[in-house]
């Protein structure tokens, strides 16, 4: 670009600096995203008298209060320089990225608008021939059964254990002539319970070669169980199993709407020429980014776990009835209508989850920051009845 010479007086024009349309748009983008620039460390470091809230803490939706990372942050913010162009190179590096993350080929990688696309393009397969079903068990994620019956499929329920796990006896009953495809959450969303990894990987095994698995692992990064694990190293061995991922959860990428799935050469190319859309460019150079900023991971991972552990002493202590949550959310039985709790927590300025068919009492709470889960221990004896 040639230089700029200063106009001079004679010309009559104002010799104030002014800022171009670039930089005012770069300096809109980085207010947001350099708020979050100290890291998670400086979130921690708050108290919750360090803010004025007028609005209800959102623990509402599984949101991550932590993310992008540092490194993310300044990803968004070179990505516009790529914003008119279409983000063929982004989608090509991401799936090395990942592909590289979990030792398999970039082939095997499936990228999707968030996770949930990739769950819709499984529906698809599933579609394809008349009268399929899938099995699932419930209450779970629903985004794929309910896309499935658009499509025709009609999901075939199990009840959980008594431990509120996938009952995986159950599911392997259920399977008939007409099943296409299983879905596992694992974690579960709402419940937070998980299978452990020999279990599940038993229960794979044990499906017919002709049907589909969908083992959703949104939260398997908040794991602490040791018995838990990804079943991702599976597919090697499995041709009909997909492993699904998402930038949502520990990454903090929920708004941007990147995931995706881990499956063998033919499946994950069956289901690539099914992309229903194409991912956005901001979201993909984040999450390449935040895959590599580990620092930033393990101190979510760390806060997260921690206060998690924190809501489950205190409900104990409450003395009311929980799951081993493995999510970034925490699921108690509250001894009331769901309805009643949550405007009692509303009433204190707090949202918390949906009520969930067959959990007329429970409530699902999402783990905020640490300011956010001390105010949530303040509110939960009154709210609780305690």
């Amino acid at each position: 670009m040639p230089a700029q010479t200063q106009p001079t007086p004679a010309l009559g024009l104002d010799l104030q600096p002014r800022l171009s349309r670039r930089g005012l748009l770069g300096a809109a983008l980085l207010v947001p995203l350099a708020a979050g620039a100290g890291g998670i460390s400086s979130a921690l470091a708050a108290t919750p008298r360090a803010r004025v809230v007028s609005t209800p803490i959102r623990l509402d939706s599984n949101e991550n209060p932590y993310g992008p990372s540092p490194a993310a942050r300044q990803a968004i913010l070179a990505s516009v320089t790529e914003t008119p162009r279409y983000a063929d190179a982004a989608l090509v590096e991401l799936a090395a990225a990942v592909a590289a993350k979990h030792s398999v080929a970039p082939s095997q990688i499936i990228i999707g608008t968030g996770s949930g696309e990739v769950l819709k393009i499984a529906g698809l397969l599933a579609a394809e021939g008349a009268g399929g079903e899938l099995v699932a068990a419930r209450p779970t994620y629903e985004e794929l059964p309910v896309f499935a019956a658009k499509m025709g499929v009609q999901t075939r329920w199990t009840s959980p254990d008594t431990q509120h796990r996938h009952d995986l006896q159950a599911m392997h009953e259920a399977i008939g002539e007409q099943t296409r495809a299983v879905y596992v959450c694992n974690p579960n969303n709402p419940t937070g319970t998980a299978l452990s990894k020999a279990a599940l990987e038993r229960f794979i095994r044990s499906v017919p070669a002709s049907t589909l698995v969908i083992v959703d692992e949104a939260y398997i990064d908040l794991a602490d169980d040791p018995e838990v694990g990804s079943m991702i190293d599976l597919v090697r061995d499995c041709p009909s199993l997909v492993v699904l991922r998402t930038f949502s959860k520990i990454h903090g990428l929920a708004g941007l709407r990147i995931g995706y799935g881990v499956a063998g050469p033919a499946l994950a190319a069956r289901m690539n020429s099914k992309q229903i859309s194409f991912p956005n460019v901001a979201g993909m150079r984040a999450a390449i980014a935040s895959l590599g900023d580990h620092h930033f991971l393990a101190e979510t991972y760390t806060a997260l776990v921690t206060d998690r552990r924190r809501i489950h002493s205190a409900l104990d202590g409450l003395g009311r009835p929980r799951t081993h949550s493995q999510g970034n959310f925490v699921f108690v039985d509250t001894g009331m209508p769901h309805a009643t709790f949550s405007g009692r927590m509303l009433a204190r300025n707090i949202k918390v989850g949906r009520h969930f068919d067959g959990y007329d009492s429970w409530a699902r709470i999402t783990i905020g920051t640490r300011p956010e889960v001390d105010r949530l221990l303040e509110a939960l004896p009154g709210a609780l009845g305690a």
